[in-house]
Formats: C-alpha cells, sequence, structure tokens
C-alpha cells in the first residue's frame, strides 16, 4: 500500500480522500461512482467562512456563476414556473474536450437546517454527454458553513474518462476557492 501512495503521490495523482490545499483553506475531495462505465462524481467539503444563508444567496444567484467556477464562460438564468430556474452554461474546457455548451435545471429547497441546491443536465440541450451537481450547506458554528459539492461532469466526445476523473478533482478546491471570495461580494449582504 505505501509503495502505491508514493507511486500516486510521484505522478501527482491524488488518492480518494486526500485533502487539497487551496489559497484560503483546505477542501477534502473523494469520489463516488455515479454507476458503471460512467466517470466518477467530485466530492468535495470545505468550510466557508460566511452564514449558510449569505452562501446560499450567492450560490443561487445562477447568472453570476461564471465570476467563480473554472471553466465557466457563461452562466444565464431563467426562473421558471414550477420554480426551478433553467440556467445556460458555456464552457471553455482543456482539449481535447474544447467548448461545451448545455442548459443545466437548478432546484432549491431550504429546510431542517440545511439549504440545498440541485442541478441537471436538460438532455438534448447541448454538446455534453451528461451533467449534473449539488451544494448542500449547514451552519458550523458562528458565522461559518460547512458545504457539500457533488460534481459530476461528462463532456463527451474524445477525453478520456480517467482525464474527466482528475479534472473534475483537481477543480472542486478551486470552486471553493471561487466560492469563499464571490461570497464577499456586497451584492449577497442582507436577506
Amino acid at each position: 500500500m505505501a509503495g502505491l501512495l508514493v507511486l500516486a503521490l510521484a505522478a501527482g495523482l491524488s488518492l480518494p480522500g486526500t485533502p487539497y490545499p487551496t489559497p484560503t483553506g483546505d477542501v477534502w475531495v473523494e469520489t463516488a461512482s455515479p454507476g458503471a462505465g460512467k466517470p466518477r462524481e467530485g466530492v468535495g467539503r470545505g468550510v466557508i467562512e460566511a452564514p449558510p444563508e449569505r452562501v446560499f444567496r450567492a450560490l443561487t444567484d445562477y447568472g453570476h456563476w461564471s465570476e467563480f467556477m473554472p471553466f465557466l464562460l457563461k452562466s444565464g438564468a431563467a426562473p421558471q414556473a414550477d420554480g426551478s430556474v433553467l440556467g445556460e452554461h458555456v464552457m471553455k474546457l482543456p482539449a481535447p474536450a474544447g467548448e461545451r455548451h448545455y442548459r443545466v435545471r437548478f432546484r432549491q429547497q431550504v429546510g431542517g437546517g440545511t439549504w440545498k441546491i440541485d442541478w441537471a443536465y436538460v438532455p438534448g440541450s447541448g454538446n455534453v454527454k451528461g451533467h449534473h451537481g449539488s451544494w448542500t450547506l449547514t451552519a458550523l458554528g458562528a458565522g461559518r458553513t460547512l458545504a457539500v459539492l457533488r460534481l459530476y461532469t461528462d463532456p463527451g466526445g474524445l477525453t478520456p474518462r480517467w482525464a474527466v476523473e482528475r479534472g473534475t478533482t483537481e477543480t472542486i478546491p478551486w470552486v471553493f476557492h471561487g466560492l469563499r471570495q464571490h461570497v464577499r461580494r456586497s451584492r449577497y449582504d442582507g436577506p
């Protein structure tokens, strides 16, 4: 086992459950299987130095996700009659994936001390094979939030599964870093 750990570290790969340092704190990243033959889903856990209500306001401002999400060039948002929000996304991924455009449907709920946002790819709306995720927020003392991000992206095309998985796990800490900066914006002050 120690030999595998040394090989993984030497290759620059991460093992499930390995904390990734970011400029403003640690994020615990692991992976989970969404089903046979699919890239693994990334799961990140970290602390945001802001109350969950403020973090939730920032996250439900879907039209501004491109301000903190790596690779996301465009993030539009259109509220729907059923309470969901239809998001229009354009991502610029490294080669060979390139530009990806698609729609996602966001749903959010608050209750029982938990703030939750889920999103899922709208089938046939773009050039990705699959995309979904969620944020779950809980209070962690005064003015702090424990945030859990689940992120699954399958860009399709020629990108090997191992590269998609590695890209997801390496991107999650930067998502947290961006969100930690994003929640400080004055537009998220107050109720």
